[in-house]
């Protein structure tokens, strides 16, 4: 009788360690996306950023570049609407930008 009631502990502990290890499974899935979307939207805007730094007539001092999901947007101030043209251009040719969003001010 003991062996038997030792036996039935030893399988219900099995059966929550493996339930446990199922839900630990999809947990870590679920965080290894998220952590690779967040370096994947990291990589992209600092792309942008290169790119933008590479371009005549652009002046990054006062822009802000932020992505999530592919979806960039572009904020700050520029000079004028020749250089706000230019930033959604670039941001808009880097490998990843689905689509960008326009926050771009013009100084006075």
């Amino acid at each position: 009788m003991r062996l038997l009631l030792l036996l039935a502990c030893a399988i219900c502990v099995v059966g929550c360690n493996s339930e446990d290890a199922s839900d630990l499974k999809r947990d870590a899935g679920s965080l290894a996306k998220t952590t690779g979307r967040v370096v994947t939207n990291g990589q992209l805007a600092a792309r942008i950023n290169l790119a933008l730094s590479q371009t005549k007539g652009v002046d990054m001092s006062g822009l802000r570049i932020e992505a999530k999901n592919g979806v960039v947007t572009v904020g700050g101030h520029v000079r004028n609407a020749e250089e706000k043209k230019r930033v959604v251009e670039v941001a808009k040719s880097v490998r990843g930008a689905d689509k960008v969003i326009d926050n771009l001010r013009i100084a006075k």
